[in-house]
């Protein structure tokens, strides 16, 4: 009975060990030549010093490198908020990890909340 009760538990955990594998994996997305995803990002500031211009370009020089392709360099100021472009455009598992990484990289007094994100082509 103990046996087959540790057999159970070994079991158990590889089955858990290979679905937190597959979830987490980071996997490239299928390429498509000529298209561009543009991002459109809000950073919100608290007593920041350098100004909300330099806590975009902080955050994107750090997210950015989440993602292949070409990037824009600095995010640019479009009414209000920051827009970049990558091409060609990235995929699922890209958009989750660029997202993920804006709003959640920690740089003190800074916050980045993602607006929209469109593929083009």
């Amino acid at each position: 009975m103990r046996g087959a009760s540790l057999v159970a538990l070994v079991l158990a955990l590889a089955i858990g060990i290979g679905a937190m594998r597959e979830a987490t994996q980071n996997r490239p997305d299928v390429v498509v030549e000529g298209s561009t995803t543009t991002l459109d990002f809000d950073v919100a500031t608290r007593r920041y010093r350098p100004g909300a211009a330099a806590a975009a370009a902080a955050l994107w020089a750090v997210c950015s490198a989440t993602v292949g392709g070409d990037v824009s360099p600095l995010p640019e100021a479009v009414d209000g908020h920051w827009r970049v472009r990558i091409s060609p455009a990235i995929g699922e598992h890209g958009e989750n990890r660029l997202v993920g990484c804006l709003e959640d990289v920690t740089i003190d007094r800074v916050q980045a909340d993602v607006l929209t994100l469109r593929r083009d082509g």
